[in-house]
């Protein structure tokens, strides 16, 4: 049997309405825009740059580090304004993306945003808003390791 190569094939497979991912798809994107809607409001690189005083390139290279929370829309990086004090970087929120370092960017901002009952109701964001050092500092002991610090 002769396999089909090329991306034609794949695409047509992936996409369009008559796609078995098409549904899937759909709420993965309408997931995107909630998630987008409760960041509030998202900054490019440029203002990152003219709020931190950091040059573009040393933006970059902490977006590529995941140093810094960006999230692909369409072409151009949009990081949410939340991790920012003032004119610098949120040493919580430093923290937090270390943690979550290897995970996709759109997952950590799930992450950020949803509320859990171990913390009383309140999200990893709000954690870091509050300077509550003790709820993340067991939760990061727990991201880092085993679970069972």
């Amino acid at each position: 049997m002769q396999k089909r190569s090329g991306t034609k094939h794949h695409d047509e497979f992936t996409q369009g309405a008559n796609s078995p991912l098409s549904g899937p798809n759909e709420r993965a994107d309408e997931h995107r825009s909630v998630l987008l809607k409760a960041a509030g409001e998202v900054v490019t690189a440029r203002q990152v740059s003219s709020l931190t005083g950091l040059s573009f390139q040393e933006v970059d290279e902490m977006r590529g580090a995941r140093e810094l929370l960006a999230l692909k829309i369409d072409a151009d990086w949009a990081f949410p304004a939340f991790q920012f004090n003032e004119d610098t970087i949120d040493p919580l929120m430093s923290a937090v993306l270390k943690a979550h370092k290897e995970d996709h960017p759109w997952t950590v901002l799930d992450i950020l945003l949803t509320k859990d009952q171990a913390f009383m109701g309140k999200s990893i964001l709000q954690l870091i808003q509050d300077k509550d050092h003790r709820s993340l500092t067991r939760y990061l002991a727990q991201v880092e390791g085993d679970g069972f610090s």
